[in-house]
């Protein structure tokens, strides 16, 4: 879908891909005698996005840096997608009010959630904007993405206040879920010790043959209802509270 397209791409409420070769989704362009400073936000109103068994494809989104505003997104789901890299691009302002649900499972080349190219200039944590990113997110599954090292890349995890249930498998590299650059200061309390995630109540972690820790420092609820199998480097005893 090409610019030309914009006024049918604005009345699209679902959008569900499979078994096609298309080698991307969206892909926006400037006009002549435009440039990204005249642009304004393109409101979406995408609720729901579901991409199945797309063997081509290397995007999803495509053009100016923020320019694609998915204030109405509720949930996304990627899967069998061997060529995709990234799942959100520079091209999609970092804000999701809607967002319920993240479902992304056998994406080989997955390396990035979110391109960490758009990560701001003076290397600070990435804060979306003074209100959580993902304020209603409840549930992230990710299985099958060999070539992941995280999930989140220097974003404050407070941007997840109603994540209850966190599931990742088949992960071969994937280290932490929330990773930092090592002079980028991660967001606690007055004491140190991070306020993270209250409202998880489920992880599943599955054949995670590197994989380390959700969060530096972060201490999991007793009562949380978790299943680790096959995670060596993975100690829950430590970040049990």
């Amino acid at each position: 879908m090409a610019s030309p397209n914009l006024k049918i791409v604005k009345q699209l409420r679902m959008l569900r891909l499979s078994d096609l070769g298309a080698k991307g989704v969206f892909q926006f362009h400037i006009g002549e005698g435009g440039s990204n400073r005249e642009l304004l936000y393109l409101n979406l109103d995408l609720l729901l996005i579901m991409l199945f068994c797309l063997p081509e494809l290397e995007f999803i989104w495509k053009g100016p840096k923020s320019f694609l505003c998915l204030q109405q997104l509720g949930q996304i789901s990627v899967g069998g997608c061997p060529k995709l890299k990234t799942i959100f691009s520079p091209t999609i302002l970092r804000s999701f009010p809607m967002l319920h649900s993240l479902i992304v499972f056998m994406c080989g080349e997955l390396e990035q959630i979110f391109d960490s190219s758009d990560a701001p200039e003076d290397n600070s944590l990435d804060t979306c904007s003074q209100k959580p990113c993902f304020p209603k997110l409840m549930w992230i599954s990710i299985c099958g993405c060999n070539q992941l090292k995280c999930l989140f890349h220097n974003f404050v995890a407070d941007h997840f206040p109603l994540l209850e249930r966190l599931e990742i498998e088949d992960c071969s590299e994937l280290e932490k879920v929330f990773a930092f650059d090592d002079d980028v200061e991660e967001g606690s309390n007055k004491d140190g010790q991070q306020l993270l995630l209250q409202k998880l109540n489920y992880m599943r972690l599955e054949r995670l043959s590197t994989f380390k820790e959700i969060h530096h420092e972060f201490k999991l609820k007793d009562h949380v209802r978790q299943y680790v199998t096959d995670c060596p480097k993975y100690a829950p005893s430590l970040y049990i509270q």
